[in-house]
């Protein structure tokens, strides 16, 4: 029988369950820990043989920074970086770098696409058919033929670059990345994002610099992509318009892209003219370190892992503490270069005939004169074109040709005349005569004493030029009560005044500010002399 305790015991089911073993070391570690025992006397001793004492371990679970690296930049806006490699407790992907150097020589015949698909692609992922495709489409890569993959055979084999260095030398190991970047990233359209870190940082982890060469003709969506824009601003000299769209996308508050008269027929011309002047002024600001040393850029520092989101190892595994100088924090200059871009696309509109035009604000005097430099060649030449297009046919066939003039060829062609002429009259008996030019004085008109000096107008008329003259004179009230006068919205009349003189001076001649209209202060003098002729 059972007695009533054995009863209660009956269900105390704990009792049958075997007691767990506690481990002292943490579950997750892949190295032995040191236990450290403090002994304080003979007595203790004795205690620890006799195991009557319990240990008190030491485990020492801080990291610890190895060596740091530091050094300075000599281009762009990037002024020194600190490479701080970090030891961690724990190596997850070592197995990864030990497969990937026993890997590394493997290859494959020909085979058969194998969809493959993770978040974090490693060797030991593959199946069979996997690996082979793998082993098959690296190979080709190697070599320079890209064929089908998909995104994570892709990032496997970027893993392996950034994994190797020991096995690929720097200097190769970019090239393998930009040339691959480049073979997939219309296929892999995702691929921008993660390729635009880990390039820098591996141009920063191994001193190499920006591969400008290499992607300018992309810039524009890698500097988009890029989370650290300053690395990619390095040399405005190499970019492309792409590269100088990107900068003045990093600069300007206004985007001119999606202006109302930067598409269409138009696209063309915005993008070689706007960003040809912009190029123009931001090389020569970045030339004469203009963009470094303005006031509103101070240096300032950001601290990150690097290659962060991809597969890394205790190989690569590092701290990057970078200074430059925040471009795009510059407020004095973003509004400036905001200016700046407004003022050239007046310009451009000026050139399509558009008679609308941009307000424009703390727009610098020395911008302005180096975008004026800029147009001063298109504008001449949109004008000769527009000329002859006017000229009669019958004119343009009697064209001077544009190769220009030479003396010495004119006396040739003389020479050769006048030889063809004795050669044709040699068995004549008459005498040659040599006709000189002579003025016939009966039939001659004193064209200077009958020429009427006539004022340009451009066909605008006396009240549209007495519009003008009160502007220059600053007196706008008047000016204003004038077109009220004639009936026509003030508005109106400038636009007018400003396509007739796009036409046939070569620019627009009035511009608003707070105070109202006003004559553009660069062609002051030109309207002045051309109202006292």
């Amino acid at each position: 029988m059972f007695s009533e305790r054995d009863k209660d015991d009956f269900w105390d089911i704990e009792k049958l369950v075997p007691k767990k073993r506690h481990s002292i070391l943490a579950p997750f570690s892949t190295k032995e820990k040191v236990a450290t025992v403090k002994i304080n006397s003979d007595a203790d001793t004795d205690q620890v043989k006799n195991g009557n004492t319990r240990l008190t371990l030491n485990l020492d679970e801080s990291k610890k920074d190895e060596k740091s690296e530091k050094y300075e930049l000599s281009y762009g806006l990037i002024r020194s970086v600190t490479i701080r490699k970090i030891v961690d407790k724990y190596d997850f992907y070592g197995n990864f770098r030990k497969s990937a150097l026993l890997y590394y020589e493997v290859k494959t015949g020909k085979c058969d696409f194998v969809p493959f698909f993770s978040y974090m692609p490693q060797y030991s992922q593959f199946n069979q058919a996997q690996k082979e495709y793998y082993f098959y489409w690296r190979d080709l890569a190697r070599r320079g033929k890209f064929i089908k993959t998909d995104y994570s055979y892709f990032y496997l084999y970027v893993y392996e670059i950034l994994n190797l260095p020991d096995m690929i030398p720097s200097e190769r190991g970019l090239e393998m990345l930009i040339t691959l970047w480049r073979a997939y990233r219309e296929e892999l359209r995702n691929i921008d994002s993660n390729m635009s870190l880990w390039v820098q940082d591996y141009c920063l982890v191994h001193r190499l610099k920006c591969p400008m060469d290499k992607i300018k003709d992309f810039i524009f969506d890698v500097i988009t992509a890029a989370e650290f824009k300053e690395f990619y601003l390095c040399d405005i000299g190499k970019m492309g318009n792409d590269g100088v769209g990107a900068i003045v996308a990093c600069l300007s508050d206004y985007d001119w892209r999606r202006g109302k008269y930067a598409g269409g027929e138009n696209k063309d011309v915005y993008c070689t003219h706007l960003l040809g002047a912009m190029r123009l002024l931001i090389s020569e600001l970045w030339s004469s370190g203009e963009i470094f040393n303005n006031s509103d850029l101070e240096s300032a520092k950001i601290t990150r892992s690097a290659f962060r989101g991809s597969l890394c190892t205790h190989s690569v595994k590092c701290k990057l503490e970078i200074e430059y100088l925040p471009l795009s924090k510059a407020d004095g200059l973003r509004n400036a270069v905001t200016a700046a871009l407004k003022y050239t696309e007046n310009k451009l509109r000026a050139l399509l005939g558009i008679k609308s035009r941009l307000a424009i604000r703390d727009l610098p005097d020395q911008f302005k004169l180096v975008i004026d430099r800029y147009f001063i060649s298109v504008f001449d030449k949109v004008n000769k074109e527009r000329a002859r297009a006017n000229m009669p046919e019958y004119e343009r066939m009697y064209e001077t040709v544009e190769s220009g003039l030479s003396i010495d060829g004119a006396d040739e062609i003389e020479r050769a005349s006048w030889s063809t002429t004795l050669r044709l009259v040699k068995d004549s008996d008459d005498e040659l005569e040599i006709i000189t030019d002579k003025k016939d004085e009966d039939i001659q008109e004193n064209t200077e004493q009958n020429t009427v000096v006539q004022k340009e107008t451009y066909g605008l008329s006396d009240g549209y030029i007495s519009y003008i003259g009160l502007l220059l004179q600053g007196r706008r009230e008047e000016a204003r009560a004038l077109s009220e006068r004639l009936g026509v919205m003030e508005l109106e009349m400038v636009s007018e005044i400003n396509e007739t003189f796009s036409d046939g001076f070569g620019d627009v001649i009035i511009e608003e500010n707070d105070e109202g209209y006003v004559i553009i202060e660069d062609y002051r003098e030109d309207i002045e002399e051309w109202l006292t002729k």
